[in-house]
């Protein structure tokens, strides 16, 4: 990385992390983060929930029986 390009993302990084850092803000991009993973998390905490009440609701097939509505010959 050149000079003028570390210098740029230097600033970059202090103008948005630079309040948070000062314990002068909340936001930042390590908090966005945290938000975006904490609810996709969520949604695969609710996706798994669902299978499992929907498994726990039916029961698999015994053998032989086969699925309702399939004639096995």
């Amino acid at each position: 990385m050149s000079g003028s390009k570390l210098w740029v993302t230097a600033g970059l990084a202090l103008a948005i992390n630079g309040g948070s850092l000062l314990g002068m803000g909340f936001g930042s991009a390590g908090g966005v983060a945290r938000s975006i993973e904490c609810k996709h998390e969520i949604a695969h905490a609710i996706e798994n929930a669902r299978a499992l009440k929907w498994a726990v609701e039916n029961p698999p097939f015994k053998i032989g029986q086969g699925l309702p509505g399939w004639a096995y010959t």
